[in-house]
């Protein structure tokens, strides 16, 4: 069955957060996009509004994850040959890092960032491994950038966030629950408002919602949610991302579901080893690469 969170978790969630909405340039470039016959033209102007975002989406676009055959200069030529949909997507995801980083200097918010990023680029290289179709392997890129976006509100309501967060994984807590003990609301359901806020699909919502509730989303989630998550949560293990954000070794969470995990993308322990070396050749570094 789809899974759907309580209305009552998303009122208590909001109050003393902002959840930044959808920005201007993304409403146009959407606007262009879902006309009968895009114009390129528009869309390139649109996102080269902002020449950070436009010079960073370059600076992805040319890195080794999309293997593209020659290098691409300019917003318009990253259309024709990543296909607009996918650039979308991938403009949507870095213009979110840019929004909630606001020029932050924290070291919490470069791990933060650098983790996701990491966690994104390892999500598709692994969605594609699988042969899980070009869209989907897009939005399992999505849900990797997107899945902690709501660890940045907090911490902007909490300097204190990242010691607590360390010590609900020592104490091996539900990081949710714990996190609504001591803020009445937690990154999932904030994660969760955010996507839900800038467009990004149910399937993606969904799991942000649920990302730290294995037993749930394994249980009830639909076939293609469940192995988004896998897909998410393989990604976090190998790219290491709790002891890069809390400095704890091991993820417990990993631990305790990692056999129903691997099981929904039908692959054994002793396959992790090929695996690593997958996205050690695109460019990157990974626990299982030796």
């Amino acid at each position: 069955m789809s899974l759907t969170l309580d209305m009552s978790r998303i009122d208590s969630a909001l109050e003393g957060f902002t959840i930044p909405p959808r920005p201007d340039m993304l409403k146009q470039v959407q606007q262009e996009v879902e006309k009968k016959e895009p114009d390129l033209k528009v869309i390139s102007q649109a996102i080269n509004q902002d020449i950070g975002i436009a010079g960073f989406t370059l600076k992805v676009v040319n890195s080794p994850l999309f293997s593209l055959p020659k290098k691409i200069s300019t917003i318009e030529h990253a259309c024709i040959f990543l296909g607009l949909n996918r650039l979308i997507k991938l403009v949507n995801s870095i213009i979110l890092r840019f929004t909630l980083n606001a020029g932050s200097e924290e070291i919490f918010t470069e791990k933060l960032w650098n983790s996701s990023m990491k966690i994104g680029n390892a999500s598709l290289i692994l969605a594609q491994h699988f042969d899980l179709g070009k869209d989907f392997s897009d939005d399992c890129y999505t849900t990797g950038l997107f899945h902690n976006a709501g660890m940045a509100l907090v911490f902007s309501q909490s300097s204190d966030y990242p010691n607590l967060l360390r010590q609900a994984y020592l104490n091996n807590a539900i990081i949710g629950e714990f996190e609504e003990e001591h803020f009445e609301t937690s990154h999932e359901v904030l994660g969760f408002l955010i996507a839900q806020s800038w467009g990004l699909n149910s399937e993606i919502s969904n799991v942000i919602a649920y990302h730290h509730s294995p037993n749930i989303m394994l249980a009830t989630g639909e076939a293609s949610e469940k192995q988004m998550f896998a897909i998410l949560k393989l990604a976090e293990h190998m790219t290491n991302s709790t002891e890069i954000l809390t400095g704890v070794n091991p993820d417990n969470e990993w631990e305790k579901f990692s056999t129903q995990i691997l099981d929904v993308l039908h692959l054994e322990d002793f396959q992790l080893l090929d695996l690593g070396e997958t996205l050690f050749r695109a460019g990157i570094d990974n626990i299982y690469h030796m």
